[in-house]
């Protein structure tokens, strides 16, 4: 072969590479602009400006009693000890409160905390918020130290037919008509101790209610004891 041809030869393939890379570039161009609309169009719906967005809070903390009625609520459980029947919990949001009284109760005790899981101060979906509770109260369930019911509380009423409470604590609803409610039904049931959380400025429906039954036996923070 000639050292001409040879040339040729060596040349013809990286010309024939380049038209082919030009000719497929400009069929595939369409295609590319539509993906990267479709992709922008995509982003700008699912992530919205920086400048703009923020993270919700989601701060524990506030699922519970105040530090400073830790104490206090502990406290009237260790009292609950000389009844029997169970310590009965309206209202678990994360469970928090929950596994604090549970460090408290006789080892026999069972608490019963119930919860439909339609509100939370964080704005999560009922479902996202059912897990983490199912998550913080995974071992104390699964020891049989609580029972996790998710239920509307008024149906939870309805339909209880256990023994007489040891203890009942109000940490659903705070209005003054839910919470009139729900503390006839502890005194309906014969409740040993009737105790709640709330009893603040912010919910003047607890303090009313608790004060026409007499008031606090005694308060810690803000929850109460008839």
């Amino acid at each position: 072969m000639s050292k001409t041809a040879e040339k040729q030869g060596s040349t013809a393939k990286p010309v024939t590479s380049r038209i082919a890379n030009k000719v497929w570039r400009e069929v595939s161009r369409p295609v590319r602009q539509l993906s990267r609309r479709i992709h922008g169009e995509e982003v700008a719906q699912t992530q919205p400006a920086a400048s703009t967005y923020q993270q919700p809070e989601f701060d524990p903390k506030i699922a519970t009693i105040e530090p400073e009625a830790i104490p206090f609520i502990q406290r009237l459980v260790r009292e609950s000890r000389q009844y029997s029947g169970p310590i009965i919990e309206i209202g678990t949001l994360l469970g928090v409160t929950t596994t604090h009284m549970a460090l408290a109760k006789a080892p026999e005790q069972k608490i019963i905390t119930v919860d439909l899981y339609c509100w939370n101060p964080w704005g999560v979906t009922p479902a996202i918020h059912e897990a983490h509770t199912t998550q913080m109260l995974h071992y104390l369930v699964q020891t049989g130290h609580v029972d996790r019911v998710r239920m509307d509380k008024d149906e939870f009423f309805a339909k209880y037919r256990g023994p007489a409470p040891a203890m009942v604590f109000l940490d659903a609803m705070h209005d003054y008509e839910n919470t009139k409610l729900d503390i006839e039904w502890a005194q309906r049931v014969g409740a040993k101790i009737i105790s709640g959380h709330d009893y603040c400025d912010l919910h003047p429906g607890v303090i009313q209610i608790v004060d026409e039954l007499g008031g606090p036996r005694e308060l810690g923070g803000s929850v109460w004891v008839l």
